[in-house]
């Protein structure tokens, strides 16, 4: 899909055969893209010998395109007809926001040159202007929409899975990269629940590197697991869909599944051989404390990823950074309904009102460019539905069993036989 566009500028005295004294070039690294992907524009100022310095003006882009200045100006010499030309190169990343065929003006030269030009040599002043076709998303493309040069994912673990230590949290520390998109609009890793496990997912690190070749983004995501019995764990494939831009083809990038051994540091106590009945009540009290703490760690840990969600949402809202918004969303929604991870943004809004999904529809318009996202009215109309949506009556019905197994296994374990 590579392809370049390029033009130059040049202009000579009037009609007559007189060499040009200096050009404006402008380059294009692709002049075909996708929406949500990436270019870049080289802009150029060759001279000839004996002429005044000077520089490029950046083309007025307006808000047709994000824009990224990619290092500091380059100088260099260059031969043309066995001359040595002076060069001053500028080089931008544009990633469009809407589709269609978008204009990029042409640069302005700036500085002595400008003051000094000859008045045929005015029209020479401001470089071509070049022409960017924006294609839309393909069909059958996945959600989120990855338009990248390459993705991979790595992963590296504080032991060995297939052995550790007894009573050890294990740490997970996962790596996805992409060439060719920001870190902020990569999506979040997440890591189901498993028997036997707590699963605690740290803050993600996100990065973006703007290069000379293009965009690298980054997340890191490091998952703590707590083993809570002694048991055989098999982590699923974890896979990230993309589009490789290159190749113009859907791609996967995947990591393995894993057999992991969790070893509890619980020990049972060895039961007295004579129970004396004077510790039976004092022995119920301390059963009926521990199951009043473990119901409050229970509850702890199941609203800790639900506010850190709402968190990460407010923030993504304040920022105006749909992206964000859209996995911050995920992840709440991951959290307060276990097991029904959605692929649609539409179907995390069933049972909102009507204010509340068109909000909805616009972040889903936002992330593919078609029209900007108003951050803080998403927060205000979406904020009622995200305490709504977890009832007491769920927490309820899930607490109470576990109450009585408790209270059961604590009323054996204080009185005798």
């Amino acid at each position: 899909m590579r392809a370049a566009l390029f033009a130059i500028c040049a202009f000579a005295a009037a009609a007559s055969a007189a060499e040009p004294r200096f050009q404006v070039e402008a380059e294009l690294e692709q002049g075909r893209i996708y929406i949500g992907g990436e270019t870049i524009l080289r802009i150029r100022l060759a001279r000839a010998p004996g002429m005044p310095y000077g520089i490029l003006r950046p083309p007025a882009i307006g808000d047709a395109f994000e824009v990224w200045s990619l290092g500091p100006a380059r100088w260099f010499q260059t031969q043309r007809e066995g001359v040595p030309w002076d060069v001053h190169e500028r080089a931008y990343l544009l990633v469009p926001r809407r589709g269609g065929s978008l204009m990029i003006p042409g640069a302005e030269v700036e500085g002595p040159l400008r003051r000094q030009a000859l008045p045929r040599e005015a029209a020479a002043l401001r470089g071509p202007s070049l022409t960017l076709e924006v294609r839309p998303v393909p069909l059958g493309a996945s959600e989120p929409w990855l338009p990248a040069r390459q993705v991979t994912l790595e992963e590296s673990w504080s032991h060995d899975p297939a052995s550790v230590p007894a009573g050890a949290a294990l740490t997970r520390t996962i790596l996805l990269r992409a060439y060719g998109l920001p870190g902020q609009r990569l999506p979040r890793i997440e890591m189901a629940a498993q028997p036997g496990l707590r699963v605690h997912h740290d803050q993600p690190e996100l990065a973006t590197d703007h290069r000379e070749s293009g965009t690298v983004g980054r997340v890191i995501q490091r998952i703590v697991l707590v083993p809570l019995d002694d048991a055989e764990v098999v982590i699923p494939v974890l896979g990230v869909q993309w589009w490789d831009v290159v190749a113009d083809a859907s791609r996967t990038a995947t990591l393995p599944a894993r057999q992991v051994r969790m070893q509890s540091a619980f020990v049972p106590a060895a039961l007295p051989a004579a129970p004396d009945l004077s510790l039976a009540v004092p022995r119920a009290i301390a059963a009926a404390f521990a199951m009043l703490l473990a119901v409050a760690v229970w509850w702890r840990v199941r609203r800790e990823p639900l506010r850190d969600a709402r968190a990460l949402l407010r923030e993504a809202c304040r920022k105006n950074e749909p992206g964000a918004a859209r996995d911050a969303l995920v992840r709440w929604w991951n959290a307060a309904s276990p097991g029904a991870t959605p692929r649609l943004l539409q179907m995390i809004g069933r049972g909102w009102d009507d204010t509340a999904r068109a909000q909805l529809r616009a972040l889903d318009a936002a992330l593919y460019g078609r029209h900007r996202w108003d951050g803080k009215e998403f927060w205000r109309r979406v904020r009622p539905w995200l305490r709504r949506h977890v009832s007491s009556r769920a927490a309820t019905a899930q607490l109470r069993p576990a109450f009585f197994k408790l209270q059961a296994t604590g009323a054996s374990a204080a009185l005798p036989d």
